[in-house]
């Protein structure tokens, strides 16, 4: 089997009290906020050396306030991130579908345009969502696709 992912780049968990799991993951495990709003906070767990991690993102842990009705435009809720290579994204998107997995795609842009990354989103059979990232510093003057 061909190895497609390059590791893991974000785990996103849905928490009861945000506030209090951000101050339990800050002080008791020691990791940094990098971006917080109201409703989701990025807390850094440890560097990249990947095109993605050289672009600005950090390995995350990405918590989100259960109490609130995700935007399922922006969120990416119950989810793994894997970093995948820009040169295997569009041949990634070609075998999902020929697979028979519907896709979707995203273009970081707006308030998240400092990702700096294009995303491929799928479902394992359980319904959690899998996104494939791939650091594209362009992609935000294109268009989205999904």
């Amino acid at each position: 089997m061909t190895k497609r992912i390059m590791h893991i780049a974000e785990v996103g968990l849905s928490v009861k009290d945000l506030p209090r799991s951000v101050a339990f993951y800050q002080e008791v495990l020691g990791l940094e906020t990098v971006r917080a709003y109201p409703t989701i906070v990025f807390l850094k767990v440890g560097e990249l050396d990947s095109p993605l991690g050289r672009g600005g993102h950090p390995q995350l842990l990405v918590l989100f306030d259960r109490q609130v009705q995700p935007d399922i435009a922006l969120t990416t809720l119950d989810h793994i991130a894997f970093e995948i290579p820009l040169e295997h994204f569009q041949a990634e998107r070609e075998r999902l579908q020929q697979l028979g997995l519907e896709v979707s795609e995203r273009i970081w842009r707006g308030e998240y345009a400092w990702l700096g990354a294009r995303s491929l989103f799928l479902d394992d059979p359980d319904g959690n969502n899998v996104e494939l990232i791939a650091r594209d510093p362009n992609a935000a003057n294109e268009e989205n696709t999904s």
